[in-house]
This record gives C-alpha cells, structure tokens and sequence, in this order.
C-alpha cells in the first residue's frame, strides 16, 4: 500500500513518492533529525518475504559502509510497523544513463569517463567484498553537476516489470528472480557466469560494465536474440564484433578495452575494476585531443532510441511464434518442475546443538539477572557454535541492544528473519519466543507482553516464563505487574536468585526498602548456594545503587558498592567491575568528594578502553562530564559531554549519544545558554521519541521547557510540560504524572498564578505521597510552601516548608539540594513578612549549603541577603550584595533572575540613598515584567521607579510612574480574583508598598 505524505517512518517523514514500478516504491523523504532531503526504497514484495527482507537489510547495512564520490550513499536501514523493509538512501538529482545514451547528450570521451567513473566505484565496493551484481544504464545516474553516481550496490533485484512490456509474459522476462543461490542481473547485462548458475565474484560486475561500456559507444547491446534463451545463448556462446565496426570513431585502443571487459572466461577479463578504469583513462586524452570526436555525439540509432534491454526482449514478446498449446504445455512442465524444486527446497526445522542449547541458556540467564555483558558472551559462543540458532540470534539481539550495540542487535534480528522464512514450522512456544524477544528489541513492549502472557497460559509451572513477563512489565513501567510476575516465578521456583533480585530493586524504587532487602537476602543467599560469584557482586551492586538513588545513605551505598568491586575483582569480570566504578563516582559526588568522583570515573574509562567496550567508554565521558558539571566548571563539563557523543557516534550507540546530548543540555542552561540547550535536548527527545522512551522523553521534556523557562518563554516552557503531562497520563505513569505537576506549577508560579501553581503543586505532592516518593514528597511540600507565602497564607506555608524540612533532614539522609531550596523559599518568606533577620539566616544558610559551585543558588541566595540587610539598616553592605548578585545574574543567562535582581538591587540602591541607580534598575526590571505580563512584580517595579524619581525631583515622571503602578495593582484583582487579592493585600510587604504608593501619591 502506497505511504501518504506526512507518514513517519522513525525519525523520517514521507513527502510523496518519487517512483513505484516492479523494482518497488521509492520516496522522497525528510530526515527530521538531520533537516535533510532523502530517498527512501522499499523492495518489491515477493512471496519469499522473509527471506527477501533479511537478505535485503544484511546487504543494505554492509553497502552502507561505502563511502564514495561516485556511489550512491546508503544513510540508514530498517522496518517499518508492517515489517517491510527500507532502505535510506541519498537522494540524487540528475537523469539514468539509459536517458542520456538515447538523446546525444555526450561525446565518445564523455562516455569513457563515465565508465572510468563506474569502474572507481565498482572498485571501492569491490575491495569491500561488495558484488553489485546488477550493473546497467538506468542505475548509474548522472547528477545536476555532472558528477556519476552509482545506485542499487549490493541490493539483490527481484523481478522487474517495464511499462513499455506489451504481452504479459513480458513482466517475467527482462530481470531474473533472486533467491538463495541464483543469481540476480538483466539478461543484457549477465556475465556467462552468472546466466549458467555458476559462482560469481566480482569479474561479474567487470563483465555487465564492458557490456554497458559497449552500448555507450556503439549505440548498439552486444548480445540480442529472439527471445530470453537466444539472449542467454549469445551470453555464453556468442562473441560480439569490435565496437569500431559499428562506429568508425572508435580507436583500436577502445576495441580491445571493451572485448577484453566481456571476454567470456573470467581469467581473461580485467582482473581488477581499477585495471579497467586506468586504461579508460589512459585512452581519454587521445579521445579529447581529437576535435572531430569533440564535436562528435554518441547517438544510438533512431531503430533503437529506447533502452536496448527493452526493445530487444519487447520485440520478441511482441511476435507470436508459439501456439496456445505450446504455451500452455510449457507451463505445466515448468509448473512441475517448480513444484518438485519448492518440495527439494522447503525448509526444515533446524534442531540445536547441545553445546550451543547449554550457552543459549548461560546466555539467556545472565540476560534474565541484568548481566548483559555476560550474556553477549555466551550467546555469541552460542551463535558461533551453531549459526542455525534462530532464538540464540534473538537472544543476542536482545543482549546487544541493552548495551547499546543498536547496530549489532539489527544485525541479528536480520538474521532471525533469515533463519525464520516460515514461523509456523517452529514449535509454538519457541515461535512465541520469538516474536516476543523481537518485540522487545523493537521496543515494542506491549507486543512483548502480549506473547511472554501466551507463553505462560501454555506453561503455567515454567518459572523463567514470569522473569521473561516481569522484564517486559518493568520496561513498559509497569512496576505492579512486574512485581505479580516476579512473585509467580518464585513461587513456582524457591530457589529462583534472579526473580528476587529483580523483586529487589522494584520494592527498593517503591521506596518499600524493608521488603527490597528481604528480597536482596535472598537473591544473596541462593547465589552463594550455588557458588555464583558474580550473581552475589550483582547483588551488592544492586544494593549500593538503591543506598546511593534511593535512600540517599552514602556511607552504606559506599560499603556495598566496595564490596561488590571486592567480588567482581575476585573473578575478573571487568564489566561489572566498570558498572561498579561508575556508581562509585556518583556516590562520591553525593559526598561531595569530587576529586574522587573523578578519579573513579577515569578508571572506568580506562578499564572500558583496555578491554575495547566502546559503549562504556562513551558512558565514562559522560560520567566524568557529570563531575565539572557538579563542580560548576561547566566548559570542561561539556568537552567531555561532546566527548561522550563522539564516543557514542563511533560504534553506533544511539542510547549513549542521546543521554550526552541531554546532559550536555543541562550543562548549557546552567551555564547560560539556553538556545544551545534546546537544540541539543530537541535532538534526544527525537531518538526517544521515535524509540518510544518513555522516562528518557519525559527527561527530554523537562529539560527543553527549563530552556524555554530559562529564556523567559514562559507560555512556551508551559505547553512543553503539559506536553509531557499528556504523554505521562497517556501511559500512566503516575511518577511523571507527578512530577509534571510540580514543573507546571513552577511556571504558573513564575507566571504570578499562584492559586493555579498552588493547585498542580498540591496533586503532585498527594501523588508522591500515595507512591512513597519521600525525596519528592519534600519538594512538593517546599513548593506548596511558596504558593502559600505568596497568597498570603502564612500560617499554612509554614507548616508546608517545616514539613519538607523533615523530610530534607532526616536520619541518614543526603538531601542537601532540598534543604537549600527550603531555605531560600523561607528566605523569600521572611522578607515578605518583614522579618528581615530570619530572611538573611535562611539566605545564609542556602549558600553555605550549596557551596560556590551553584550558581544560580549564589545569585538568588545574594540577592535575598542584600535585600534583607538594606531593609534593617544596613544600606551599603546590603547595595553591594545585591550588586553582586545583578553582576552574576547577567553572566547566568536567566532573564527572570536578572530582572529580579535588577528590582531588588532598585530597592536596596533607593534605601541608601541612591536615587538615580535606583531609578534606572527598577526601570530595567519593570521593561522585563511588563513583556512577560508580569504584573505583580511589574506594579512593584513602577513603585520603585516612582519613589526613584520623586526622590530625584523629577515629580512628573514620579507622577505617572506612580499612577501606573496603582492601575496595575488594581488590575490584580481581574486577573486573581477577589478573595485571592483580598489575601494578597493582607500581605506584610503589599501593606507596606502600599502605603509608600498612598503617601507618595498624596506629594504629588
């Protein structure tokens, strides 16, 4: 079926077709991701689908190595939702050979280049063991610049079917069928090689290119006959006269170039495509230097001015030399003789050897346990032992594709369509494996599920069955029934170490850690029965991450972690031993021991290299970006973030390179530049977007309206976190779910909505609580907090904030980012309740906490300080700050911090006396408020710059500044409502501004 414009195909989208004949459908394409124009080829469906498509896609990927001037590049492969395969290629402007041959459109020397130039190509694909096999006129293409191009390398050709056919037989005759072990070509273009079935190499491309280069300069295909036998016959037999006697203006030298091209032996053919491209171009100046071959053009005869492929076989079709009798006995004899081949060729069911069954199971436990590594091992002993091995190809897809290896694990799910033409003769619950592990490679979860559910209906009292199910559960988040999986399968096995050791880790992010570590003891206890060692590093591994992301307890996180590098050294099982370091470096930033962060990180990266594990080493860098990160070095963060994607890029790990790409992002708001930041978070959203990452997408999202936020887009940061609300809800995610509230509050708190922020706030806490997410719990608490303050509701914001304090501070905890953010909401409270001590402790308190790394808490942290002190008598010291503060939010990058430093920096200037500074940064404050529809703090901003002037004796301008400022405080209550402005006045600092509003108002 035809694709419409606007279908995605991954990151590509349809723009309308380019061409649809027998050879399939192309066409043209946008590549999203790279803002480029693209071809896109779906091969003609035959009925070896299976077959066809995998040997299609293998030889796609090896072509797409190639890279050369004259060949078409293939970008990328794949499989579309109905499973047909595809092709990205180049998209090349210009006209085929087999338009130009016919129109005079070149000279004798032109054509000799082309051929010269299709003979580069040929010789670069040919010194990658790549065979063409089908070399002809329309897939040599001459682009807009005159340059050639070389389509179709290495795609195997299935019939052909020509518009100019006039009789039905036609659609069968002008290109051979392809399947295993016959070879494809055009008649015209079949080396005697290829047209008996013998062995090709690549002396067969050499061949079809004398062909082409004998139809260039003669106007005139070398072989011809009545019909395909004949044109067979005169392939094999026949010896066709020199090209100069059917055009004198071709040399000697030319005659026994093009012969030797199509000498029938092989052995007496060029040896080498750049054997005959050198003589060509040995041969051209002489051709050039002739002013009568210059002016010259090679024209075919007017009898032959359509393809001679073509006219030859639709002649012969056109002419009835056969009886309907005949016909129709010849078909029957050939139907029998395809029937009798199809019986001899039907595929049986390959049975295992007993060496690769015993790797498939190491491999596919180890897989079950999480320990991929190991698993890629023993399933590719696996394969290599028995390459027959439809599910071990599986399973090491799906062990490739957990360690990033997207390419590798293609590779071998092209394999199984290979192995796999016909699923119905596997057993069912193998063919259900199958389709449930390819599932999951494909990301497809809930295809997944739906065939690991069937599988346990048929084998209810299989325990590995549920390990298979909860592994499926987990990745389409949905921990509960992961959890009812997993409890199956140690029911129906008690002895069953990796059920619970995922039974472990899905409490432990329940926050259920008295449950989390009953299951890890027992996981503990069943590994050391059975002397496995890594299977108990795992464990303690396990248990240090959930110490370290979870509880937040450093010093146990830390012990557990030691002990399972203890483990892991025993046995020399580098991998773990690099899973180990990398967790140990981000323990070590929660410490605050950055120095050893670093170091632990480098030894990753260094242990990653010297075992060639190209996925760690691109992990590592970005793991070592992470630490200048937390350090607040923010350029040398982001060259080992660029370093992490370049890493990533190199063995093609699309996972790697888009988790760099959104830290890099984070590393560009921090450090200021949020269009940068947007680019890059963008580009990750759109690889888990078309992989369908949920967690990933939703990190993408909150990242890209934090840039958004940052460049004071407000409404646009807003539709992006409703956006991720949406995709949360659409899949029930009920952490996202929860977490997005809190990012839309956020906005409508920027936005002075605060009843609405107050309102999203409080669903996220509710929903955290429901979860048992403590950490999280903390921040909505703060957050709720700040609504209230800013409402008014003092009583009621105190209490929000001393109950995230004691989620921030309790026994064990390692909260400090939540601590800080208390204190400065406190800060901010207590400024707005004239407590102006209370408000420089809280401030103070924010910055030893966070330390100087932390910019944006420095700036914010300063500015709430200065403002206190000016406010209780200490103008100067409190000017200085805020000073500071203006100078520091400017380097930061954030408009909205700018501005509100800018305001306080107004209001700490006019307490010393500073009238003029005053008066310009309130005014620079209220130009920001007032383009954002900022009119809460725009109204303060007017009053700032009003007393400003009135200080300065400008009364006029004091005059309108302080009539604006009043409308726009009146304008609060339209915009809020009565009771939530009734509160708002009620407010400590409102009743004060607005007495300085009143009694300046009444000097004037």
């Amino acid at each position: 079926m035809p694709l419409a414009a606007g279908t995605l195909l991954g990151r590509y989208e349809i723009i309308s077709p380019l061409g649809t004949g027998g050879m399939g459908e192309v066409y043209l394409a946008e590549d999203k991701q790279l803002n480029r124009r693209v071809a896109i080829k779906f091969p003609v469906v035959t009925a070896d689908e299976h077959q066809a498509h995998a040997r299609f896609l293998r030889e796609a990927r090896a072509v797409s190595t190639l890279s050369h001037p004259h060949i078409a590049t293939i970008y990328d492969y794949g499989e579309a939702s109905d499973a047909r395969p595809f092709i990205v290629m180049e998209l090349v402007k210009g006209e085929p050979l087999s338009d130009l041959m016919h129109t005079g459109a070149f000279t004798l020397a032109r054509a000799v280049q082309i051929i010269a130039d299709v003979a580069d190509a040929l010789a670069e694909a040919h010194r990658h063991g790549i065979i063409h096999r089908d070399i002809k006129p329309s897939n040599v293409m001459v682009n807009e610049r005159g340059n050639v191009k070389v389509l179709d390398f290495g795609l195997a050709k299935r019939t052909e079917v020509h518009s100019g056919a006039v009789d039905p037989e036609a659609k069968t005759m002008p290109e051979t069928h392809t399947r295993s072990g016959i070879v494809v070509g055009t008649l015209l273009y079949l080396s005697p090689e290829q047209a008996t079935g013998d062995p090709v190499d690549t002396r067969s491309d050499i061949f079809a290119l004398g062909v082409l280069l004998y139809e260039c300069i003669t106007g005139h295909a070398p072989f011809s006959g009545k019909n395909a036998i004949e044109i067979v016959a005169e392939v094999i037999h026949f010896n066709p006269p020199p090209p100069s006697s059917l055009n004198t203006q071709i040399p000697v030298e030319l005659d026994h170039i093009t012969l030797k091209a199509i000498s029938k032996e092989p052995g007496a053919r060029y040896q080498q495509a750049d054997d005959l491209r050198a003589d060509l171009l040995a041969l051209q100046p002489s051709l050039e230097d002739s002013a009568n071959l210059r002016t010259q053009r090679v024209r075919l005869p007017p009898s032959t001015r359509r393809s001679s492929a073509l006219i030859t076989l639709s002649d012969i079709l056109q002419r009835p030399r056969l009886s309907p009798l005949m016909v129709l006995a010849g078909l029957v004899v050939l139907g029998l003789i395809g029937w009798g081949v199809i019986e001899w060729r039907r595929p049986r069911l390959h049975v295992p050897t007993a060496e690769a069954l015993r790797l498939y199971d190491a491999g596919t436990n180890a897989l079950r346990a999480g320990s991929f590594f190991q698993a890629s091992k023993a399933l590719q002993l696996a394969t290599a032992t028995d390459d027959q091995f439809a599910l071990a190809h599986a399973r090491l897809a799906e062990a490739w594709t957990e360690l990033d290896y997207s390419g590798k694990a293609k590779d071998e799910l092209l394999r199984v369509s290979e192995l796999t033409p016909d699923r119905s003769l596997f057993p069912p619950v193998d063919a259900l494996y199958l389709d449930a592990i390819t599932a999951t490679v494909r990301r497809d979860f809930g295809k997944a599920i739906a065939g690991y559910s069937e599988i346990a209906r048929r084998l209810p009292d299989q325990p590995q069955v549920y390990v298979d199910l909860g592994r499926a559960f987990e990745k389409n988040n949905q921990s509960e029934k992961a959890i009812d999986s997993y409890t199956t399968a140690v029911n129906r096995d008690f002895q069953n170490a990796t059920a619970y050791l995922r039974l472990g880790v899905l409490y432990a992010r329940q926050h259920n850690l008295a449950a989390a570590n009953s299951a890890f003891e027992k996981a503990e206890t069943i590994y050391q029965a059975l002397g496995n060692v890594e299977g108990r590093a795992e464990v303690a591994f396990q248990k240090g991450v959930i110490l370290n992301d979870i509880a937040g307890t450093v010093p146990e996180a830390r012990a557990q972690l030691e002990h399972a590098r203890e483990i892991a050294n025993v046995v020399d099982n580098q991998y773990q031993q690099i899973k180990v370091l990398f967790q140990l470096s981000s323990v070590s930033i929660k410490d605050g021991k950055t120095d050893q962060a670093q170091q632990y990180a480098r030894e990753a990266v260094a242990l990653a290299q010297s075992n060639q594990m190209e996925n760690l080493i691109a992990r590592g860098y970005i793991d070592l970006g992470y630490v200048y990160f937390v350090r607040g070095e923010y350029t040398e963060a982001e060259k080992y973030f660029q370093q992490g994607i370049e890493a990533a890029q190199r063995y093609g790990g699309q996972q790697n390179e888009a988790r760099a790409r959104l830290s890099l992002a984070s590393s560009l708001i921090q450090h200021g530049e949020a269009d940068r930041a947007r680019e890059y978070s963008e580009q990750a959203l759109a690889f888990y977007q078309s992989g369908g990452y949920r967690t990933e997408m939703s990190q993408a999202l909150v990242l890209r309206g934090r840039a958004l936020r940052q460049k004071g887009d407000y409404n646009a940061a807003l539709q992006s976190f409703q956006e991720q609300l949406k995709l949360a809800e659409q899949y029930g995610d009920q952490l996202q779910i929860a977490y997005t509230h809190g990012s839309i509050g956020t906005v409508l708190l920027i936005q002075e909505k605060y009843a609405e922020a107050l309102q999203h706030f409080e669903d996220g806490r509710d929903r955290h609580k429901a979860m048992g997410n403590q950490l999280y719990v903390g921040y909505a608490l703060m957050n709720v907090g700040a609504a209230r303050w800013a409402l008014g509701q003092y009583d009621l914001a105190h209490q929000s904030l001393s109950d995230a304090l004691g989620i921030a501070n309790q026994k064990g905890g390692s909260y400090t980012a939540l601590q800080v953010a208390i204190s400065l909401s406190e800060a901010q409270m207590f400024l707005n309740e004239r407590k102006f001590s209370e408000a420089a402790e809280r401030s103070r308190q924010a910055l030893d906490l966070a330390g100087a790394n932390d910019q944006a808490v420095a700036v914010e942290g300063s500015y709430l300080l200065g403002l206190a002190q000016a406010l209780s008598g200490r103008a100067a010291s409190g000017q200085h700050l805020c000073q500071q503060a203006s100078e520091a939010a400017t380097a930061l990058g954030d408009p909205l911090m700018l501005a509100r430093t800018q305001l306080a920096l107004a209001e700490a200037t006019l307490a010393a006396g500073d009238a003029k500074r005053a008066l310009m940064n309130a005014r620079l404050a209220q130009t920001f408020f007032a383009n954002s529809g900022l009119q809460e703090s725009e109204w303060r901003a007017l009053l700032m710059a009003g007393l400003a002037s009135q200080k300065s004796g400008d009364h006029e301008s004091a005059k309108t500044l302080l009539l604006n400022a009043g409308e726009r405080l009146s304008s609060l209550q339209a915009k809020w409502g009565a009771e939530v402005f009734k509160n708002y006045l009620a407010r400590p600092d409102i009743r004060t501004y607005r007495q300085e509003l009143d009694r300046s108002s009444t000097l004037r």
